[in-house]
């Protein structure tokens, strides 16, 4: 026993030499290694190696840019108006001061260009109805314009200042168009449309107006006349196509009461010779022949619209009975007509309007 005991004893006083001990870390570390190697490439082996990184998102697209503001030059209707004025007023909020306000209208509103061409401009006034800016009249400035009115005694002003207290909107009256022939006390139909601006302490009204197609009850003057004529001609030859759908057409928008016919303002169409058409108050007129007809002077009327119409539209001045004013059945009463050339299918015709002159300022 003693022997065996002493055996043991003499052993763990001899431990292992220390290169040893490298050599035995040394051959587990490596075998550790492989392990973990083999299990990584074991297919029944839990995963170990982290999920594939998700793809990048695709980049946002592009924000749209903002849309140019719409310049005087594209103002064509109410609603292009609209959009202008709204603009400007924009523009004129950035203003720093209101001791600015009229040195940037001055600058930017006046001349030629993106906010005034021809008769598309620009005009301000104070709540009062006192001129702040006018882009074509600088001499109205600093006046009360609150009792402007046109010819048949609107307000205008006043009724553009009540639109402004309501947050903006439109008013239509009548104003002489230097593009319009005789309308200077007539006036044509005119539509405006204006909006709040306040730039600092200073509360303004700001518009501007266009001049609108003009109607059957629109017409008063000359130019309103050659105007309604030369629109009438445009919506019909869209259905010209052949005789029928041009008479269909005719029939079912230019025969009632409306936008084409308004008490004597109507639109009559005759061929080249000389048969009628059509006439929008008498359908009975419809195909007889009035390249003959006369008025009552004497003046060949219907040989005078062919004339007129054959050298590309033209105004014609005779007398005729007018059923609204008494005791002119011999005489007749002055009556001025615009006719312009058309093309039915391919048969030339002339479609014209006329208006009692002695009525146009009623």
């Amino acid at each position: 026993m003693r022997a065996g005991r002493s055996a043991t004893i003499g052993a763990m006083r001899n431990p292992m030499p220390f290169s040893s001990w490298i050599r035995f870390a040394r051959a587990v570390f490596a075998g550790a290694l492989l392990a973990l190697f083999v299990t990584g490439c074991d297919d029944d082996a839990s995963p170990t190696t982290p999920a594939p990184a998700p793809p990048a998102p695709a980049p946002a697209p592009a924000p749209e840019p903002e849309p140019a503001p719409i310049q005087a030059g594209d103002v064509a209707d109410r609603e292009t108006l609209k959009a202008f004025v709204e603009a400007a007023a924009e523009a004129a909020a950035q203003i720093d001061s209101a001791d600015e306000a009229y040195a940037f209208f001055d600058a930017n509103f006046r001349p030629e260009g993106p906010w005034r061409k021809g008769e598309i401009y620009l005009f301000a006034h104070h709540l009062d109805g006192i001129q702040f800016f006018h882009a074509l009249t600088p001499e109205t400035e600093g006046l009360d314009r609150s009792e402007l009115e046109d010819v048949n005694g609107v307000k205008f002003l006043q009724e553009i200042l009540a639109a402004v207290a309501d947050g903006g909107g439109y008013v239509e009256y009548r104003w002489p168009n230097p593009e319009v022939e005789g309308d200077e006390d007539t006036g044509s139909p005119k539509v405006s449309y204006a909006v709040p601006l306040t730039i600092g302490d200073l509360e303004l009204s700001l518009g501007a107006g266009i001049y609108v197609p003009v109607t059957a009850s629109d017409v008063l003057n000359r130019g309103n006349l050659q105007q309604f004529v030369e629109r009438a001609a445009e919506a019909l030859a869209e259905h010209t196509a052949d005789r029928e759908t041009a008479h269909a057409f005719l029939d079912e928008n230019f025969r009632d009461e409306g936008e084409w016919r308004h008490l004597d303002i109507y639109v009559f169409v005759i061929t080249m010779e000389g048969i009628n058409f059509f006439q929008a108050p008498d359908p009975d007129w419809e195909g007889t022949d009035v390249s003959d007809s006369v008025d009552l002077n004497g003046v060949r009327l219907g040989q005078k619209l062919l004339e007129a119409a054959r050298a590309g539209g033209g105004f014609v001045e005779y007398l005729w009975d007018n059923p609204e004013v008494e005791g002119d059945e011999e005489g007749g009463s002055p009556k001025l007509a615009y006719a312009v050339p058309i093309t039915v299918g391919e048969e030339p015709m002339l479609l014209g309007s006329g208006i009692y002159l002695d009525t146009s300022a009623q």
